[in-house]
C-alpha cells in the first residue's frame, strides 16, 4: 500500500513537470499490434528501408526515452536513416499479465512484435536494439530464436552478472528489501524497485542525478533535457512478481544466461546461442553496468561478428544510465556509427 501511495505521487509529480513543458515530445505513432503485456507502436506508415528495427526498453520504464524530445529521439535518428522503425511499449501488468515471467516477456511477447513488424515492413527478420533490461530480454529473445533477429545492438544491457563488481549483487545477498522483493506475488510497484535502485547504487540513481542538476544549469538546452529526463524517470511500470523473481534468480544470483541454463519453454538457451551480429554499447565508468557484465559475455556468443563502443557521460542527461539514449554527444557521435554498423551488418 505504502508503495501504491508513493507510485500516485510520483506520478503526479511526473504530471506537474509536463505540464511546464517538460513531457515527451514523440514522433507521431500508431498502435500496430497490442496484446496483455505489450503493445507495438510503428511510425510512419511502417515504410522504410532494409531490415525493421524494434526498439526494446527496460520492462520498468515507459518507452518514450527513446522519443524524448526532436533532439533527443532514437525513433528520429533511426527514421532518419531510413529505416522502418518500430517501438515495443511494455504495459502495465494487470489481470493475466501479472503472471508474466521471463518467457512471456523475453520470448513471446517480443515474438508477437516481430510477427507485427514483418506484416508491415515485409521482412521477417529484425534489429533488435535493446536499452538495459530491455537488451536483456532483446539477447535472451536472439538465443531463443536466432533465425528471426539480424542483429542486435545492446545500450548498457547487463548479459553476466560479476558478484565481485555489480552493484545489485551485495543487495540481493544481504538486505531484508530483496528478499521481500524475491517473496512477492502479483505485482510489485515502480517506486519500490527504483528505492531498490537508489539502495543498490545510490551513486547512480541519487548523487549523479543531483550533480547533473547544478552541471547542467548554466546551459538551457541541457537543463530542459535534464528535467524531460526526470518527468520520465518518474513514471515507472510496475512489474510482474514472476519476471522480477525471473530476473533476480535465474540472472543475477545464477547467470543462467551466461552458462547456457536458462530455461525458456522447454528450451534451456545461452548466449552461445546467439548468432546474430552484435554491438554493445558500455558507459565509461558504470556501476550499474559494469563492463565485466558485457564485454566478456560478448565472447560467448556464437555471433560472426562482436564489437562494443563506450559512452562517455555528458551533463544534461540526469541519469548517465540513459545517456546513451538521450545525450546530444551520444546523437552527434555515437549513433550515427551505430547506424552505418546496422546498416552493415542488416541491409
Amino acid at each position: 500500500m505504502l508503495f501504491s501511495t508513493l507510485d500516485h505521487f510520483r506520478q503526479a509529480q511526473a504530471r506537474l513537470l509536463q505540464s511546464l513543458g517538460y513531457g515527451s515530445d514523440p514522433e507521431p505513432s500508431w498502435v500496430l499490434a497490442e496484446t496483455p503485456g505489450m503493445r507495438l507502436r510503428a511510425f510512419g506508415k511502417g515504410e522504410g528501408a532494409g531490415t525493421p528495427i524494434i526498439l526494446v526498453p527496460a520492462p520498468i520504464k515507459r518507452a518514450d526515452i527513446f522519443d524524448l524530445a526532436p533532439r533527443a529521439s532514437v525513433v528520429r535518428q533511426c527514421r532518419r536513416a531510413g529505416r522502418a522503425v518500430f517501438l515495443l511499449e511494455w504495459t502495465d501488468p494487470s489481470g493475466p499479465s501479472a503472471e508474466f515471467g521471463l518467457a512471456d516477456y523475453a520470448d513471446r511477447l517480443l515474438a508477437v512484435a516481430r510477427r507485427a513488424a514483418a506484416l508491415t515492413s515485409g521482412s521477417d527478420r529484425a534489429v533488435l536494439v535493446g536499452h538495459s533490461l530491455g537488451g536483456t530480454m532483446a539477447a535472451i529473445h536472439a538465443a531463443c530464436r536466432p533465425q528471426g533477429v539480424a542483429a542486435l545492438v545492446l545500450l548498457e544491457s547487463p548479459l553476466i552478472f560479476d558478484p565481485a563488481i555489480d552493484a545489485f549483487a551485495p543487495w540481493l545477498r544481504t538486505t531484508p528489501a530483496a528478499r521481500r522483493l524475491l517473496a512477492g506475488a502479483g505485482t510489485v510497484p515502480g517506486s519500490e524497485l527504483s528505492l531498490a535502485a537508489v539502495a543498490a547504487a545510490p551513486e547512480a540513481f541519487l548523487w549523479h542525478r543531483w550533480g547533473d542538476a547544478f552541471a547542467s544549469v548554466s546551459d538551457p538546452q541541457r537543463h530542459d533535457l535534464h528535467l524531460r529526463v526526470m518527468r520520465w524517470a518518474l513514471d515507472e511500470l510496475a512489474l510482474p512478481a514472476p519476471l522480477l523473481r525471473d530476473v533476480l534468480e535465474r540472472l543475477y544470483r545464477e547467470n543462467r544466461l551466461r552458462d547456457g541454463r536458462l530455461q525458456i519453454g522447454e528450451r534451456a538457451v545461452g548466449l552461445k546461442d546467439i548468432i546474430a551480429p552484435v554491438i554493445a554499447v558500455v558507459e565509461s565508468d558504470s556501476r550499474v553496468v559494469p563492463r565485466a557484465d558485457v564485454l566478456p559475455a560478448l565472447e560467448h556468443t556464437s555471433s560472426p561478428r562482436r564489437e562494443w563502443l563506450t559512452y562517455h557521460n555528458e551533463p544534461g542527461v540526469a541519469l548517465a544510465h540513459v545517456g546513451v539514449l538521450v545525450g546530444p554527444d551520444a546523437h552527434r557521435h555515437l549513433w550515427p556509427r551505430l547506424l552505418r554498423w546496422i546498416d552493415e551488418v542488416a541491409p
